[in-house]
């Protein structure tokens, strides 16, 4: 069975970007000793779902990663970017439903979700999403992209795990069940 996982930082008031998707206030929480347990993540994914928009994010910010996970991004633009090493990048369309049944086909296992805010709206309407990992920083944005768009959600969360970080950021863990 494929679990599809969501994991991002989301600001105090709500917010996975600020302004004009800036991300400048959630960097000061990367780079130390702890990963909060995306390596972890990562290891037990077989693949990777983002939205259009979080993909041309890291393609303005310079992150051309080396991707472990075969990435698919969604998006109804057709997408071409000059010099894109796209042998583990497919860009996908269509039926929300369809492309993650596609996936988990191709790539049984786990898949983990990296935004964006439509993506996961559509996950959660669908009832596709199976788990959430949030990690609740303490800054307030007051404008930008929310996480939640006010949509019905079909499945309710149930909290899992919560942890508070040294640095103060506090991880929720929920799965969603059928409600």
């Amino acid at each position: 069975m494929t679990d599809v996982v969501f994991y991002a930082a989301v600001s105090l008031d709500g917010f996975l970007a600020g302004k004009n998707g800036d991300m400048s206030w959630a960097e000061k929480y990367l780079g130390g000793d702890d990963d909060f347990g995306y390596l972890d993540l990562v290891r037990n994914s077989s693949a990777m779902l983002m939205g259009r928009k979080t993909f041309e994010f890291e393609l303005s910010a310079g992150a051309d990663v080396d991707r472990i996970l075969p990435t698919y991004v969604f998006t109804s633009q057709p997408l071409r970017f000059d010099g894109l090493d796209t042998s583990k990048v497919n860009f996908i369309g269509g039926d929300l439903r369809e492309v993650v049944q596609h996936i988990s086909n191709k790539h049984p296992g786990q898949i983990f979700v990296s935004g964006g805010a439509e993506l996961v709206d559509g996950l959660l309407t669908m009832g596709l999403l199976d788990e959430m990992r949030l990690f609740i920083t303490p800054d307030l944005l007051g404008q930008g992209l929310r996480l939640f768009k006010g949509s019905r959600i079909k499945n309710q969360p149930q909290l899992v795990k919560s942890t508070s970080h040294s640095s103060g950021l506090v991880e929720l863990h929920y799965r969603f069940t059928a409600g």
